[in-house]
């Protein structure tokens, strides 16, 4: 039997591209079962443009308007919650969903049932949609490692940083309960993938499921950062900022440690999170310390290699020195 798809989607002035997304997702060649759609009090038409699709879309269409502005993450993790699939597909209001994407999402799990998520990659457009050359896991560098994301290294890889965006991801509905309420800090993309890689398991669709629109208005964006940008987030940042990171990277600890298998794969899972909060802890020592001390620090936590299995190697260091 086949399984019931959600498609949750934000919005937010999203009314120069909203058309075009709307229009690929009815064209699937598996149309969702539902798209669940919560606009965070956009200025703009986007509003109008949701009507008019649900007025003559074949499919079902549930519109949400909220009152007050809530951000990504928790307008996310509100549309997660309404949904009523068994698989549950995130969509942002700007990119372009190639025909097959429910298709093969949906084959994917069919395939690996023990899955809790599954991602693509996703073609690299600008703001009108023309190619950039790359594709998304090109960008992140995430395509040289792809065939060893699996069992514990998911979860070292996605301890470095999130290489999966919220628009190339698919859920289970039956996971939702586990990655819900979303803890201040964290962007729902990245929650899910980590806490779906530690409890259980994520598979990588091997496809290009979506032309992903990179573009100065989008609430996140993925690529490259030039030597400029590093110092000028290095200076940017304090050590306040280490201790927030340190404190909301605990929330996944206290999470994890309510569903807690007794198998030894999972001890090793969390062996690297505790490896991961044990970095952290000592970069925001380092960070609190100046002159001689601080370089000591940053020294020492760099012979133990965590700067490159859970930060972004050199980078990092400069942030901290």
């Amino acid at each position: 039997m086949n399984p019931t798809v959600s498609v949750a989607m934000c919005t937010y002035n999203g009314s120069r591209f909203l058309r075009e997304q709307l229009e690929s997702i009815a064209a699937q060649s598996r149309r969702p079962d539902e798209l669940v759609v919560f606009d965070d009090v956009s200025r703009d038409d986007t509003r109008s443009i949701l009507k008019a699709f649900a007025d003559h879309s074949e499919f079902p269409v549930r519109l949400f308007a909220n009152k007050e502005r809530l951000g990504a993450a928790r307008n996310f993790q509100q549309a997660i919650q309404a949904c009523e699939g068994e698989i549950i597909v995130l969509s942002d209001q700007d990119d372009v969903w190639r025909p097959h994407k429910l298709m093969s999402v949906v084959e994917a799990f069919r395939q690996h049932p023990d899955a809790v998520y599954a991602f693509s990659d996703a073609a690299m457009v600008d703001q009108s949609g023309k190619p950039l050359g790359q594709t998304f896991w090109e960008v992140v560098r995430l395509r040289q490692s792809i065939d060893a994301f699996s069992g514990a290294r998911q979860v070292e890889i996605l301890l470095r940083h999130n290489l999966i965006p919220g628009a190339a991801l698919a859920f289970r509905a039956s996971f939702r309960e586990t990655r819900l309420p979303l803890p201040e800090g964290w962007m729902h993309d990245y929650w899910i993938v980590l806490l779906g890689s530690i409890l259980g398991s994520g598979t990588a669709v091997n496809e290009v499921l979506l032309d992903y629109r990179s573009h100065a208005a989008q609430v996140c964006g993925w690529g490259k950062k030039s030597f400029a940008q590093i110092c000028k987030d290095s200076f940017g940042s304090s050590s306040d900022d280490s201790w927030k990171k340190l404190e909301s990277f605990r929330q996944v600890l206290d999470r994890v440690a309510a569903f807690s298998p007794s198998t030894s794969s999972f001890r090793e899972r969390v062996r690297l999170l505790e490896e991961k909060e044990a970095h952290l802890l000592r970069r925001a020592q380092a960070r609190s310390s100046s002159g001689v001390s601080r370089i000591g620090q940053v020294i020492r936590e760099a012979t133990t290699g965590r700067y490159r299995r859970f930060s972004n190697s050199w980078y990092s260091m400069i942030r901290d020195l």
